[in-house]
């Protein structure tokens, strides 16, 4: 049986970024760059951009050039091309301003092809972050070694990431932070999501802060920085503390963003308390105090024992010694 698997690939410094079949990366000999680039551009005017595209096969490559919107629908920032135009929202697209000086080409065996092309920016168009993809779509499909015979289809794909110059809002926030109110043990596990409501991308950078209920620092971890698009929200997943861990403590996460490192933060209270293994050790020492009390009360009635016949012995010996003096008299 053939099948068809469509292939995004991103290439940065000839590492794979990213791809949705395991193993395109050993079959496919293509790659981009730069993966992404970012433009800032006026109203009205318009700019030369350059991608170079490599063949590192051993027999060239035909394909199709093409320029698409993408999208970010999942929380991990990964983007999906919108091949149909309008699809996309008018309010981010930006394939119809690039002008692509052809749409197919061949690339050489171990050589590269250049797509040098314009984007024009319309004199209307409002300030903030458009986004678009040029990608080079080879016409004859690489086959996947081994038995599934399958065909994949690759998308060699760069991002641009235009920002149209002007007063931009710049508006995030920690849409929500989680983590259980109370735990046994540590570490604490913390979650949460941070919501882009501006005109352009950010890349959020923060710290979580572990303190205790006297306010002493426990830990410190950075934020893990990611891209955030335009009303799209990101997730963000931590943990902090160690597995022994007694009381009431705050987590903190501080972040800024933006051009004008605007602020954001959220905390939470979280109770740890290790009570099975508490309830282990009163136990425990409930077992000893019973214990030790038994022997201390063995050892207090013999000790009473004891003294009693010591004392008949020596009630003994003195009525004896009366006797012998009773008798030498």
């Amino acid at each position: 049986m053939t099948r068809t698997v469509v292939v995004l690939v991103f290439f940065v410094s000839g590492l794979s970024l990213a791809v949705s079949h395991v193993s395109a990366q050993s079959v496919i000999p293509l790659i981009v760059a730069p993966a992404r680039q970012q433009i800032t551009i006026n109203p009205g005017e318009e700019a030369q951009v350059s991608i170079k595209f490599y063949n590192q096969g051993n027999s060239p490559v035909s394909g199709l050039v093409k320029v698409a919107d993408f999208i970010v629908e999942d929380d991990k920032g990964t983007p999906r091309l919108i091949d149909t135009a309008g699809q996309a929202s008018p309010r981010y697209s930006a394939s119809q301003w690039v002008a692509l000086p052809f749409d197919r080409m061949t690339i050489a065996a171990n050589d590269k092809a250049v797509v040098q092309f314009s984007l024009k920016v319309p004199t209307s168009a409002h300030a903030g972050g458009r986004y678009a993809a040029v990608y080079f779509e080879p016409v004859a499909p690489f086959t996947e070694p081994g038995a599934s015979g399958a065909s994949i289809t690759p998308r060699i794909v760069s991002l641009l990431y235009i920002r149209v110059s002007g007063q931009i809002t710049e508006n995030a926030f920690i849409s929500g932070m989680f983590a259980k109110s109370f735990q046994e043990f540590g570490p604490i596990g913390v979650s949460g999501q941070i919501m882009n409501n501006g005109d352009y991308h950010i890349r959020p950078r923060g710290m979580f802060t572990l303190t205790d209920g006297f306010g002493g620092l426990v830990e410190q971890s950075n934020l893990k920085e990611s891209n955030i698009f335009p009303d799209m929200a990101t997730s963000f997943l931590t943990t902090l503390g160690q597995k022994w861990m007694v009381g009431k403590y705050k987590i903190n996460l501080n972040a800024t963003y933006g051009e004008k490192g605007l602020a954001m933060s959220k905390s939470i209270d979280v109770l740890v308390f290790p009570w099975r293994a508490t309830i282990i050790v009163l136990l425990a020492l409930f077992i000893l105090y019973i214990f030790g009390k038994g022997i201390y009360g063995t050892f207090v009635k013999r000790e009473s024992n004891l003294e009693a016949e010591l004392a008949k012995e020596r009630n003994e010996i003195e009525k004896l010694k009366g006797q012998l003096k009773d008798k030498d008299s």
